[in-house]
């Protein structure tokens, strides 16, 4: 059974933190005036797709569960969506999974890459 290390719990957790802090600050009029939805729309095509992207490499690097990585994420996401917003977001949720999982593959295949020696 592979013990649980920092990096891997840090990349477990640390993200799904991140999305709902970000949720609360670009949900909220706690920090901006919200007069349009520039921070909200943001948040959704630009960070979190990030956040997804970044975990999918991190979890190859740590050689980490994509799916429980990826998992707790995805639950934060939602948690952040029905506390702040409205249920017709969800369908990012799909988008967010495949692009973790692009991050997680590019990572893994040149890690193949690099593995198999060379003939001469």
């Amino acid at each position: 059974m592979k013990r649980l290390g920092l990096y891997n719990f840090l990349n477990l957790i640390v993200p799904s933190i991140i999305i709902m802090i970000i949720g609360y600050v670009s949900f909220t009029d706690m920090f901006f005036q919200q007069t349009d939805h520039k921070y909200f729309l943001i948040s959704l095509l630009i960070i979190y797709p990030a956040l997804f992207l970044i975990q999918g490499v991190l979890t190859a690097i740590c050689k980490s569960n994509i799916f429980i990585s990826l998992g707790v994420s995805v639950l934060g996401f939602l948690v952040t969506i029905f506390t702040w917003a409205n249920s017709s977001a969800i369908g990012y949720v799909f988008v967010y999974l495949l692009v973790g999982l692009v991050g997680y593959g590019i990572v893994r295949l040149f890690k193949k890459g690099k593995q198999q020696p060379k003939i001469t």
